[in-house]
């Protein structure tokens, strides 16, 4: 008889918090998962916490997700933001979903062009609309994510927070 492995404990988590056995745990189930190991975290907190780890934009958590983000350093510290920093990602959040007028969580070419024209407008960059395309579009398939735009305003330092890697 061989003995089976015992599987990871992020894979024995999720598979606690995934209680309808879908595959994925929904925001509700995330925010309990947190407070079941001592974080805490409000309702803007949760929201944008699964914004920050929910990469396909599904609104729930896939397991390649939550390994991803179960995986950082400081995963509890990434999600729990001070008031001003909900305020800013709060912000940014409203206005990449300003330009995405049809919804998907990511901007296309002709949404991003009238985005570009206010950035520009707004002094937040100077680049062209290429390069800048080039600039936020991290997994250059022509789109930008949400995940994307709120990385590039981390690293151009428009956004006092970091985000998961």
């Amino acid at each position: 008889r061989k003995m089976q492995a015992r599987p990871p404990l992020s894979q024995i988590l999720f598979k606690k918090y995934d209680t309808d056995g879908s595959g994925t745990i929904t925001v509700a189930e995330f925010g309990k998962l947190c407070y079941e190991l001592g974080h805490f975290l409000n309702p803007e907190q949760l929201a944008l916490a699964v914004k920050v780890i929910d990469a396909d934009g599904s609104g729930k958590i896939e397991y390649n997700e939550f390994l991803k983000w179960w995986r950082t350093d400081d995963k509890f510290g990434k999600l729990e933001l001070s008031e001003e920093q909900t305020k800013a990602l709060k912000q940014a959040s409203d206005y990449f979903r300003y330009f995405d007028k049809d919804g998907s969580g990511s901007i296309d070419s002709q949404e991003f062009s009238k985005l570009h024209a206010d950035l520009v407008k707004n002094h937040l960059t100077t680049k062209t609309l290429q390069s800048c395309l080039e600039d936020l579009d991290a997994n250059r398939d022509g789109k930008v994510e949400f995940n994307e735009y709120i990385d590039w305003l981390c690293r151009i330092g428009s956004l006092p927070i970091k985000v998961l890697p």
